[in-house]
């Protein structure tokens, strides 16, 4: 018989860190390509058609690092509801 061994506080507190993280990766992600589109427009550090076409091309880009947040977002949601899932598991079978 195979044996596991799982300790669910530290899974739970890494899958709490990673999401964590990821909330900051997200508000750094958001302060990054805000300030990117707001060049052209609000700062006029660089002006004209390249200047508006860089700013739209940083939106588009934008949802690709945004996916990748969430992404890392789930994975650490999924450490956490795992760590649940087995305590509930163990609590359930201790009590048999």
């Amino acid at each position: 018989m195979a044996e596991v061994k799982v300790d669910t506080t530290k899974l739970n507190n890494c899958g709490r860190e990673i999401m964590d993280l990821s909330v900051k990766i997200g508000d750094e992600i958001n302060e990054l390509f805000d300030r990117l589109v707001k060049m052209p427009t609000v700062t006029y550090e660089w002006t004209g058609a390249g200047a508006q076409a860089y700013a739209n091309r940083a939106q588009i880009e934008k949802k690709q690092y945004v996916q990748l947040k969430d992404s890392l977002f789930q994975s650490g949601k999924y450490l956490v509801d795992c760590s649940n899932d087995l305590n509930s598991s163990i609590n359930r079978l201790r009590r048999q």
